[in-house]
């Protein structure tokens, strides 16, 4: 070996411990140096130096175990609290990170660095009091080593702390794999409330192919909350969704860092695993480094097949996008057509020669009445035969002729049934798959009539041989010569037809064999470059072979102790019962799942609605979120003044409607954010009751609105709406969809649920994309539940809170309800509040994105809900891509943002740093000066219910509340308050218009009248008539074509997100799944979300065309305005319209991305994810999909510019008819006015008493 990995291999930290004396090590040892000496020679330096460092860590005798998982999980944290340091830094965050590697020892750390162009640096060594700052460096850092006094790992264990396995970042994830390639034993860390992530499942199931024990440590387990969902309920949730993903952990342990001596903390198991793990030490390290070395051969064989890079991409130019499989298909269906053509006619001749055989054999042509025919004819040619004494010749030779033609025609007429027809349709069938086409079926028909003559009296004659006897015998056996004379014609005349038709088509024949073989000539070039590929492939694949042969099979010995590696102990029963009891005391310990659960939800629930009742009773109109107090009192007493003068009853008739609406008025809280953010625990501290079901398990979630008890729906009661069929049944085909389930097969299954559900049965996670494993999970639950909820479907009903939770949080039931309504009485519903909880942002329901869009545009306000230790999930940043496109259409900022579970905080300056990283994340989207609240939902429902103070107050849902209720009275309400101003204001002019005309004289008011009137035909005029003047629509078009560039141009700066998501390393994991269905699963995600994201921003932009179009009806009223004010008539402003706009994804039923494209550009996860595969192909992609979606905002621009312009001509027509009609009523009650006694008095007290409102 050459002296610089004998350097490299040796390097490390300084720990006690020489060569390993242990045979099965040295051993391996030696093999490894081998097999480093080989790719070095081979002129593979990386897989050579990774060699030598398995040789190294051999010598070392330690075990290294690496810790792994989500961003955020409290890897770091854990990692602090095993060694009894707080040696790394540890946030809720995300940060960069590198691998740090760390043992016991004297206090060192030793870095080495990495410069702007990838070289690094010797190793220097500096005081672990500056680790923190090296730690979050992943740009100039290469890699750590720390030694600290850590009493648990002692002379012979390492600990590896490790980068989020999400992050999408090439360094971070070379940098974990390395780190696992020195692993013996990887400890996975997840928290509670992500345990089910998508992310930790694609991690732990790639781990297969380093073939390590791997241990899963659920952290922050002190979230669990029994009466949310059962500890055992909980663990065999898990369970399932290891065996569904085929994953077989060596052991799950549950932890607290914050609470260690908590029921359900494993700490000091976890801690003793250490321990039991020794004893194994030498056998995990053998067998760790057995398995790295065949990883590595694996990337030997990878760097072999990269060094052709030049070669393979001129053969697979030549080769083109199908691909090689492709290639071999196309050479093998066109050989195998090419022989069939040449040995069709051949094939034809035996097919129709055994058919001839068959049927002519079966074939019966002389029964007994014909036998008796024949024995008349032989009787007659017999020499004594005679008829009659006079004239007796003649006669005589007249009978023997009758006999001879009864006969023939006895025979014919045999032949006829039982021959004839049946061969001349043999034949046709012959013909036809000879290629005969309708043009020679007239000729054939010829042909055949000609073949087959019939028989004549002259053929049967010179068959009867001279001195035939007449007997029985001479009688059958004439039959028989008879009937194989006859099929023997029959086949002869068949077969020369045959032949005859054959040579017709010949010259058809070798056309077609000219076009085949220059078909498989034009394949040459590309199956040839197939073969060289191919040969390419198995040199690769025999020296990794060759590699391999160093490397020794792993011991019995070793596989055997290693079965028996130390699993946790799992929690017992006194830990459980515990927990049990804790939760039953806690304050809001009530369960949803039995019965004694559903008893505390009562308790619960009447706890809440005896809070709301410190209350009035009775909801008054001034206590309503977001009415002035006064305002709709006003509007009233201003309509009861008005109704009292004719003139103005349909003003009047107005301003009540608008006072009653304000009365009624309900305030809608919409809430949003992805699963376990804590959207349904914060909306029951909102209202004071644990009204929603909480789980940390992701959901088939429903649209659930929480609202004021009414009339036959009381308190703790749920109206649950059922989907429709229909809407079912398309969910069901959209997530085959989004299974890759292929169009076509969907179709066929139409509305049969079992066979669309059968579509997916055998499908397992692992072979769809991450984002698609939500969409399985629906369908099994969909399947489950079918046959006993698809009769509720298109129906609706009122059920209490025991079945409340079945429909609202078990997917089997869930996924059939379409919403449902929750009444809680609660002194934030009494004041008129109707609490939305959304699905998650990343739930199947994500596909109606269209829902969620109309819940941001018309709810009074938005929540978006982000937790604490996970801020944000990419569902979360796809929303606040909507969210910020639509903040600055609103009158007013309407947005609030909460970050739950702020009580995980370990100090004030964690949750500030926390809080700034939201504000920042909410920047990137566009949403400036954020109302941003951290907030405790546990502690604050605990809080309420216990009517703690201090508690709320601390919890940080007092000042949320605080501010909330200010936005709500102060904001909104003066929007309301404005709006109802406006209202009086306008109502004010028209009486003192009205009174003012009211002064003159008869004529003159009647004059005044007339003229009203005719401006009110005017309106009526303008508002049916169709031509729109250019000049008036003009800025409704520049508007439209404004609005589709820049939405273009915020989804092409977003693409790079999209793809990084779709082509995520989780997806493309090299570990036996099918990659070329996984890459093309990829591309049809990508397809799916930049669709997604498309249509989010047309329904963006489709408000902000709202607003253009109630702008021009303003400024269209506003012209005519002016002249009807002279005439003392103020006009109403037109009220808002929806504006329907056809919105549609730019990619639907367009093959964007091709899957052979794809792999055709896809060399391997390595290539693409640490080279610059991703790089070109994000490139390629781009290009692609953006000439599809220009293609169809160029189409869509003149649909939009047609649909706003009848939006626009819609709503002025309607503003005009509305207008006018109020225009004629005060006309015409203006010239009937003052003509009744008492009018004038009336007059007079009204203005009097509206001076007074």
């Amino acid at each position: 070996m050459s002296s610089r990995l004998t350097d490299r291999g040796t390097e490390g930290l300084s720990l006690p411990g020489t060569a390993a004396a242990d045979p099965l090590v040295a051993k391996y040892r030696l093999a490894l140096e081998e097999m480093a000496r080989h790719t070095e020679e081979m002129g593979d330096a990386v897989q050579a130096e990774k060699f030598a460092e398995l040789v190294a860590k051999l010598a070392k005798e330690r075990l290294t175990c690496a810790f792994c998982g989500h961003f955020s999980a409290g890897k770091s944290t854990l990692v602090n609290a095993l060694c009894g340091a707080e040696l790394l830094p540890s946030s809720p965050i995300p940060t960069s990170a590198n691998v740090v590697t760390i043992a016991s020892g004297e206090p060192s750390a030793r870095m080495v660095f990495r410069d702007k162009d990838g070289h690094v640096s010797e190793p220097e060594t500096f005081p672990v009091d500056r680790l923190h700052g090296f730690a979050v460096d992943g740009e100039g850092v290469a890699s750590i080593e720390v030694t600290y006094p850590i009493p648990l790992l002692g002379d012979h264990v390492a600990i590896v702390d490790t980068p989020g396995v999400d992050s999408t970042d090439g360094a971070h994830r070379a940098a974990t794999e390395s780190a696992l390639h020195l692993a013996d034993v990887v400890f996975y860390v997840t928290d509670y409330n992500h345990v089910l992530s998508e992310v930790n499942f694609r991690f732990l199931r790639s781990l297969a192919k380093w073939g390590k024990p791997t241990y899963v440590i659920v952290n922050q387990v002190d979230k669990h909350r029994e009466e949310e969902v059962s500890f055992a309920a909980f663990r065999a949730g898990l369970n399932d969704a290891m065996e569904q993903w085929r994953i077989e952990p060596a052991g799950i342990l549950f932890l607290s860092l914050r609470e260690k001596d908590h029921p359900l903390s494993q700490w000091r198991e976890l801690t003793g695993l250490f321990a039991r793990l020794a004893p194994y030490r030498t056998e995990l390290a053998v067998a760790s480094a057995e398995r790295s070395a065949r990883y590595l051969s694996d990337q030997f064989r990878e760097t072999l097949h990269n060094r052709r890079h030049s070669e393979r991409e001129k053969l697979q130019l030549v080769l083109g996008a199908e691909g090689a499989e492709l290639v071999a298909a196309r050479k093998s269906e066109l050989t195998a057509k090419l022989a069939a053509v040449k040995s069709a006619s051949d094939l034809r001749r035996e097919a129709l020669k055994r058919e001839l055989d068959r049927l002519l054999g079966n074939a019966s042509l002389t029964p007994a009445e014909t036998r008796d025919k024949v024995r008349d004819v032989l009787e007659g040619m017999q020499p004594g035969f005679k008829i009659g004494w006079i004239g007796s010749a003649a006669k005589t030779q007249a009978e023997r002729e009758r006999r001879l033609s009864v006969l023939t025609a006895d025979l014919n007429r045999q032949i006829s049934a039982n021959v004839n027809g049946h061969v001349r349709t043999l034949l046709r069938q012959t013909a036809k798959e000879a290629g005969l086409n309708g043009t020679d079926e007239a000729n054939m028909e010829a042909s055949l009539e000609a073949a087959f003559p019939e028989l004549t009296d002259e053929w049967i004659r010179q068959r009867i041989k001279p001195g035939a006897g007449a007997d029985g015998q001479a009688t059958l056996t004439f039959s028989s010569e008879l009937s194989s004379d006859i099929k023997a014609m029959y086949r002869k005349q068949s077969m020369e037809w045959n032949d005859r038709l054959e040579e017709s088509r010949k010259p058809e024949r070798e056309a077609a064999e000219r076009e085949l073989l220059q078909q498989l000539k034009e394949l040459e070039p590309q199956s040839a470059a197939a073969a060289e590929l191919a040969a390419m492939s198995d040199e690769e694949r025999e020296e990794q072979r060759k590699l391999l042969l160093r490397l020794p099979v792993l011991d019995e010995a070793v596989v055997s102790k290693l079965a028996e590696l130390p699993s946790p102990q799992p929690l017992n029963a006194e830990a459980l019962a515990k927990i049990a009891g804790e939760n039953e005391r806690g304050a809001a310990a009530l369960s949803w799942s039995d019965a004694a659960g559903s008893r505390r939800m009562d308790e619960g629930l009447e706890e809440a609605a005896e809070i709301a009742a410190d209350g009035t009773t009775e909801r008054q109109p001034d206590e309503a979120l977001g009415v002035p107090n006064g305002a709709a009192e006003r509007l009233g007493k201003a309509a009861e003044l008005l109704s009292r003068i004719p003139a103005l009853a349909r003003t009047a008739e107005g301003l009540a409607a608008k006072a009653e609406r304000l009365r009624r008025s309900r305030f809608t809280i919409a809430l949003f954010g992805a699963f376990s953010a804590g959207k349904s625990s914060f909306a029951n501290a909102l209202v004071g009751a644990p009204a929603l079901p909480v789980s940390p398990n992701p959901t088939t979630a429903t649209i659930n609105r929480i609202l004021a008890p009414e009339e036959g729906k009381p308190h703790g009661t749920a109206l649950v709406t059922m989907k429709a069929m229909e809407a079912m049944l398309e969910d069901i085909r959209h997530s085959l969809g989004r299974l890759g389930i292929a169009r076509d097969a969907v179709e066929a299954a139409g509305n049969d649920a079992s066979a669309l559900f059968a579509l997916a049965a055998k499908m397992s996670p692992d072979e769809v994309h991450p984002r698609g494993r939500p969409h399985l999970a629906f369908l099994r639950a969909a399947s489950n539940g079918w046959p006993k909820f698809s009769e509720l479907l298109d129906t609706k009903f009122l059920a209490d809170h025991a079945d409340y939770r079945r429909y609202a949080a078990e997917e089997e039931t869930s996924c059939f309800v379409a919403e449902i309504d929750l009444f809680v009485d609660s002194p934030l519903t009494r004041s008129g509040a109707v609490l939305v909880d959304t699905p998650g942002a990343d739930s199947i329901n994500a596909r109606h994105t269209g829902v969620s869009f109309e819940y941001i545009k018309n709810a009074d306000a938005v929540l978006f809900v982000t937790y604490y230790n996970h801020a944000f999930t990419e569902a979360d940043r796809q929303f606040l891509n909507q969210l910020g496109s639509v903040k600055d259409v609103f009158e007013l900022d309407k947005m609030f943002f909460v970050i739950n579970a702020a009580d995980l905080a370990s100090s004030e300056t964690e949750l500030k740093a926390v809080e700034e990283h939201v504000a920042t994340q909410l920047l990137k989207h566009g949403i400036r000066k954020p109302r941003l609240f951290p907030v405790s939902s546990l502690h604050g429902l605990k809080a309420k219910l216990a009517r703690d103070a201090g508690t709320l107050e601390s919890s940080g849902l007092t000042a949320f509340e605080r501010e909330f209720r200010h936005f709500a009275a102060s904001e909104l309400g003066g929007l309301a308050l404005n709006a109802a101003n406006k209202e009086l204001e306008r109502a004010g002019l028209l009486l003192e218009g009205f009174a003012r005309s009211a002064e003159e004289d008869g004529v003159s008011r009647a004059a005044k009248a007339d003229r009203l009137l005719a401006k009110a035909r005017a309106w009526r005029e303008e508002g049916s008539s169709s031509a729109i003047p250019e000049t008036a629509v003009q800025p409704l078009v520049q508007e439209i074509g404004e609005q589709l560039y820049h939405l273009r141009q915020r989804v092409y700066y977003r693409f790079n997100e999209h793809f990084q998501s779709a082509f995520h390393p989780s997806a493309l994991q090299d570990d036996g799944r099918d990659l070329k269905a996984m890459l093309t699963a990829c591309g049809d995600d990508l397809t799916r979300s930049l669709g997604e994201d498309f249509q989010q921003e047309l329904r963006s932009s489709g408000l902000r065309l709202e607003i253009t179009v109630q702008k021009l009806l303003e400024e269209r009223i506003a012209l005519g305005a002016a002249a009807l004010a002279e005439e003392g008539f103020v006009p109403e402003q037109p009220d808002r319209g929806p504006l329907t706009l056809p919105i549609g994804d730019p990619f639907a039923d367009r093959p964007v991305s091709d899957g052979r494209k794809l792999w055709s550009a896809f060399r391997s996860p390595k290539h693409f994810f640490e080279k610059d595969g991703k790089k070109a192909m994000r490139e390629e992609l781009e290009s692609i999909y953006f000439q599809a979606a220009d293609d169809y905002l160029a189409k869509l621009k003149n649909e939009w510019n047609d649909s706003a312009i009848d939006g626009y001509r819609s709503s002025l027509k309607e503003a005009s008819e509305r207008l006018a009609a109020e225009l004629s009523a005060f006309a015409q009650s203006l010239g009937e006015s003052m003509s009744k006694p008492g009018e004038e008095a009336i007059l007079s007290d009204v203005r009097a008493a509206w001076n007074n409102l």
